[in-house]
């Protein structure tokens, strides 16, 4: 804030560990970037969904002259080539990646490749293939596709690996407010309260980040349609 925002000078952030961390327990959980990164001015906000878009966005915010945060697990990732050349992103500029209808699911970071992974799971159980954003950029949103998301979807859904409050989906909420709208909004995060110790696998499952709970919380909120 003081050395960089306040004086317009750029820097990149890469903050690795974001979300769980298995057995490091709640001293090193990386679950509260998100909502103070959001409160400053100025700052871009993103999160890879695999190895490939991490080098996109760490050319990407170079590029930008800007102050730039990136966010990324504590994992192996996926998707990676070193062979490929980096890919100047616009942004702000989501990306979707199914095309469904009924309900719009705004997946963040590592929240990306769970969804992908079982959608076709979650799209047997609910009935109909809900649409998958993946929203790199959390600040700022996509602004222009979130409201042709809005038009075409009764219900938004956000998943993050990060706190609820002042998160992504807060985010989103605010946006529905501002303009409005009226879609129903559902959001999965961490909960106000300190993350105990145990596996990623384990602190996941109990979170709710998991495919059981999106389909539990589909149909238990009646998201299934005709």
């Amino acid at each position: 804030l003081h050395d960089a925002l306040l004086q317009n000078i750029p820097l990149v952030y890469c903050m690795d560990r974001a979300g769980v961390v298995g057995k490091d327990g709640p001293t090193h959980h990386g679950v509260l970037d998100i909502a103070f990164m959001r409160s400053f001015p100025g700052m871009i906000v993103t999160a890879p969904k695999d190895g490939d878009e991490l080098k996109n966005l760490l050319a990407t915010g170079i590029h930008s002259n800007k102050n730039f945060s990136i966010r990324y697990p504590k994992a192996s990732c996926i998707n990676y080539n070193e062979n490929t050349k980096a890919e100047i992103l616009e942004i702000g500029k989501w990306e979707s990646l199914v095309k469904g209808k009924n309900t719009a699911i705004l997946a963040v970071g590592s929240m990306v490749g769970m969804i992908m992974e079982s959608i076709t799971e979650i799209s047997n159980e609910i009935g109909y293939t809900p649409s998958v954003v993946n929203a790199r950029f959390i600040k700022p949103i996509d602004d222009i596709m979130l409201h042709d998301l809005c038009e075409k979807h009764d219900s938004i859904f956000t998943i993050e690996e990060g706190i609820l409050n002042g998160g992504f989906g807060s985010a989103i909420s605010d946006f529905l407010h501002d303009f409005k709208l009226i879609n129903k909004l559902y959001r999965l995060g961490i909960p106000d309260r300190f993350v105990h110790h145990g596996t990623r696998e384990e602190l996941l499952s109990d979170l709710g980040l998991t495919s059981k709970h999106i389909i539990s919380m589909l149909k238990e909120n009646r998201l299934i349609y005709a």
